[in-house]
This record gives C-alpha cells, sequence and structure tokens, in this order.
C-alpha cells in the first residue's frame, strides 16, 4: 500500500524515473518559458493597466503609502502590488513586462513551494513532488491568464498557500517561530488584497484544529501559536496604515471591496446557482489536467485512499474548509480560488502517482507538454494579431502624444480607458492627473465632458470618444 513515502510497486529509483523525472524538468522550464512568450507587448487585460498607472504614480511623486489613480487617492486595494512593480521597474524600466514579470516569477516561486512542500512533508520523493509543481504551472488559469497578467492573484497564491504550508508545519512541529511566520505573511497579504488575507489564516487554522482534535492531537500550544499568528500579522497592516492620510476611509473602502459581494448570497436562485455551476468553473480552471483526472478516475473506478497518508489527508481538510467561504459566496469569481490551486496541484499528483504506472504519467506529460505548447503557440502568433487589432490605447496614445507640444500640465477624466493614461504617462513623463489635482491645465484628455478650450483632436474607442483640448491663454 501506497503510504506516500513509498512507491506501490517496489523500487521506482531506477533508469525509467530517471528519465521521467528529466522530463518533468524539462517541462518545467518549458512552463515557465511559455509564461514569457508574447507577455511584453500582449494588449492589456483587465485591470492591468490600473496596476501600472497607480505603481508608476507612486514612483513619481515619491510616495508610497498612499495609492492614486490620476492624482486622487485611490482605497480599493492596499498598495504592496504597487511596490513590487515599482522595483520591477528598476530592473526593466516602464513597460508591460515591468508588471507581467512580478506575476511570472510569484509562478516560479509557487512552483518552487509545492515542490518542497511535497518532498518534505508528503510524498518525500523528488518524481511526485516535481509532478505536483508541473500540474499546477499546467492549470489553465495558471498558463494562460494569471501566470503571467498583471493582477494580483498569483502574487496572493504565492504568499497565501506560503503562509498555509506553514501554519501546516507550525502544528507539526508546535513551533511558535512558524506560528510568528505564518502571521508576517498573512500581513503581506493584506497589503496584496485586503481582509480576505485573514480568510486563508482562519480557514486555515479551523481546519488544522478540527484534524488535530479528531485524532486526540490537540496542544494548548495551538492556540497560543494562533493568537501569535494575529499579533503578528498586524504589524506589517499597522506600520503602513501609520503612515496613512486618510485610513478610516480607507479600511473602510477596503472592507466593502473584500466582502461586499457576499451580499449577492442573499438571492436564492443565485445562490443555489452558484453552489451548482462554481465547481464545474474550477474545473475548467484546471484544465487539461483535471479532465485527465477524471478520465482515469471513472476507468480505474479508483477510490483516494488518503488515510494511509496522513499530511494529504491534512491537505484535503485544508483545501475543503478554505473553499467553502467561495463556493457558498454568490459573487466569488473563479479567480478567487487560484490560492487553492497549489493544494489541488498536489491532489492530483498523489492520485497519478498512486496508480503506480509510469504510463499513465507519461500520458499525463504528453497532456501538460500539450498544453504548454499550445500556450507558446498562442503567444508567438495570436497574441500579435490580437493586439494589432484590439491595442487601440497604444495606437491613439502616439496619435495624442503628437499633438502635445511637452509643456503645461494635462489632465483627464478618463477613469475607463487607464491604459491610454498609462501609455501617456511614460511618453510624456509626467503623470496625469484630474482637473482638481491640476486646474491650471494645458490639455485635457476628455471621456465624458466638453471642455472649455479648443478641440485638437478626436479618437474613438470602441464605443467611446475620447476628445483632446488644448487651453487657450
Amino acid at each position: 500500500m501506497f503510504d506516500g513515502n513509498h512507491p506501490p510497486n517496489g523500487d521506482r529509483q531506477n533508469d525509467g524515473d530517471n528519465k521521467i523525472k528529466s522530463l518533468l524538468i524539462f517541462l518545467i522550464f518549458l512552463g515557465i518559458f511559455s509564461l514569457f512568450v508574447g507577455s511584453k507587448d500582449y494588449r492589456f487585460r483587465g485591470e492591468e493597466p490600473t496596476r501600472l498607472v497607480m505603481a508608476y504614480e507612486m514612483s513619481y511623486k515619491g510616495s508610497f503609502f498612499q495609492p492614486t489613480y490620476l492624482g486622487e487617492e485611490y482605497y480599493r486595494k492596499p498598495p504592496l502590488i504597487n511596490w513590487l512593480i515599482i522595483a520591477s521597474s528598476n530592473v526593466w524600466d516602464w513597460n508591460k513586462f515591468t508588471g507581467r514579470f512580478i506575476s511570472i516569477l510569484a509562478s516560479l516561486l509557487t512552483a518552487l513551494v509545492i515542490y518542497l512542500f511535497g518532498k518534505m512533508y508528503i510524498f518525500k520523493e523528488d518524481l511526485p513532488s516535481i509532478l505536483s509543481s508541473v500540474i499546477f504551472l499546467s492549470f489553465i488559469d495558471v498558463v494562460f491568464w494569471y501566470g503571467f497578467l498583471i493582477e494580483i492573484d498569483m502574487t496572493l497564491t504565492l504568499i497565501a498557500i506560503s503562509l498555509i504550508f506553514c501554519m501546516i508545519v507550525a502544528f507539526e512541529k508546535k513551533s511558535y517561530l512558524l506560528f510568528l511566520v505564518s502571521g508576517i505573511l498573512t500581513g503581506f497579504a493584506f497589503l496584496l488584497k485586503g481582509f480576505p488575507a485573514f480568510v486563508f489564516l482562519g480557514a486555515t487554522y479551523v481546519a488544522l484544529m478540527i484534524y488535530h482534535i479528531f485524532v486526540k492531537n490537540f496542544c494548548i500550544r495551538f492556540l497560543s501559536g494562533f493568537l501569535l499568528s494575529i499579533l503578528f500579522s498586524i504589524v506589517p497592516i499597522v506600520l503602513w496604515v501609520l503612515n496613512l492620510d486618510h485610513p478610516k476611509e480607507y479600511i473602510s473602502v477596503l472592507w466593502g471591496e473584500s466582502f461586499g459581494r457576499v451580499n449577492q448570497s442573499k438571492d436564492f436562485s443565485k445562490f443555489i446557482s452558484h453552489l451548482v455551476f462554481y465547481p464545474l468553473l474550477n474545473v475548467k480552471q484546471t484544465l487539461l489536467v483535471s479532465i485527465v483526472f477524471i478520465i482515469f478516475a471513472v476507468i480505474k473506478k479508483w477510490k483516494l485512499e488518503i488515510k494511509n497518508n496522513r499530511m494529504m489527508l491534512i491537505i484535503l481538510i485544508v483545501f475543503l474548509i478554505n473553499y467553502i467561504p467561495y463556493w457558498i459566496s454568490a459573487g466569488a469569481r473563479g479567480r478567487y480560488i487560484l490560492p487553492l490551486l497549489p493544494m489541488v496541484a498536489l491532489m492530483f499528483a498523489y492520485f497519478f502517482y498512486h496508480l503506480g504506472r509510469d504510463r499513465i504519467i507519461k500520458i499525463l506529460a504528453g497532456v501538460i507538454a500539450f498544453t504548454f505548447m499550445v500556450r507558446i503557440i498562442v503567444g508567438f502568433f495570436y497574441f500579435p494579431y490580437e493586439t494589432s487589432k484590439k491595442d487601440h490605447y497604444s495606437k491613439i496614445s502616439k496619435q495624442i502624444y503628437s499633438k502635445i507640444t511637452h509643456q503645461g500640465k494635462i489632465v483627464s477624466d478618463c477613469d475607463v480607458h487607464k491604459g491610454l493614461i498609462y501609455y501617456l504617462d511614460i511618453m510624456t513623463g509626467k503623470m496625469i492627473t484630474t482637473e482638481r489635482v491640476n486646474p491650471d491645465w494645458k490639455y485635457y484628455i476628455s471621456c465624458y465632458k466638453k471642455v472649455d478650450g479648443k478641440l485638437i483632436g478626436s479618437y474613438k474607442i470602441k464605443s467611446d470618444i475620447i476628445n483632446l483640448y488644448e487651453r487657450e491663454r
């Protein structure tokens, strides 16, 4: 019987296993490479330009605690992602890759954390631990989206899974030091995402307490250790809040951003629909490996004897308790569970390795290789095509820039077309603000209203008209 420490079919440390291990290591490099392909020039998606504009404004003003957009205070997200982008800009200068490198690096480090935890506490050997990392990198949500986009999700995944693993080991070793570290990581997760950071900490603690009470392994140090985690989680937050001009407003908005979607669960039809379709969305997020898992689970009529691996049982319980808040919240989006996907990768690897056949792992490796190759082809060919068709911001910003004399202040009311603002910030070397911040403007980029000035340019982005005005002195 496979207990996580020994494979089911005798000694697998042979030439065949070494070849599979080498194949998996190659796939890790292929997966990371695929994240780079096309990421430098691919058009903006979602809130990517928002992150870059806020980081640029922080750097421009030299004010690193209060994020702003168009010079106005921005309360919807904490500042950690901005700090990381600013650090990246010192290496890559200011461009799309400045922010995307953060997510790519976080993907690599998350894969490393998965490998280390798998080897040290679950499998006790390389092959299934490496397999876990490869599986994670191959998930559709990672390789095609959040593994390289300028979003907080992959960085949050790195921090959140690190605090979860740290808390698990803290319980195992009854280590105050690890409780302390998990608390500090929670504080950093708060500086990235806000209050959901404490959901990860609290849900993980509850899951571990359930397990250790059930197996009659309760220790008073678990209580004092958790209090230590809470105490040290507050330290990074307090140090940040003390440097804010309007901390009450900031925290209030963060609270609303973090838990506003919970109210959608009051709609019974939305709640039921979410309970049914959210797991299906999660399956889609973990393609193609999730499909291979389902196929083999059905064909083999395989029952996961997870009780034979104590640490894997703990991972399953921690995953389920962390998953429940998102499953019962009708407003939860698929990407919200991205920090839980490393545990899914570990469970998938346990399943495939438990089957005990090199042929099955090779089939899985083939599917993963196919996923990475598709991503590479998409990056080389489709990304440039899509960018040429839909990257309106780059083209229009160049046209606007050609009409600006580079003297005088530039203002805008465009709170939707943030990509346009980012490009013009970089091109002009200035910081575009709202009229309220700089009423003595020279140029006004208007998305909404007619301005008292000379209209010197008019541009169309989808159905929106962007007008450029010059103030006549």
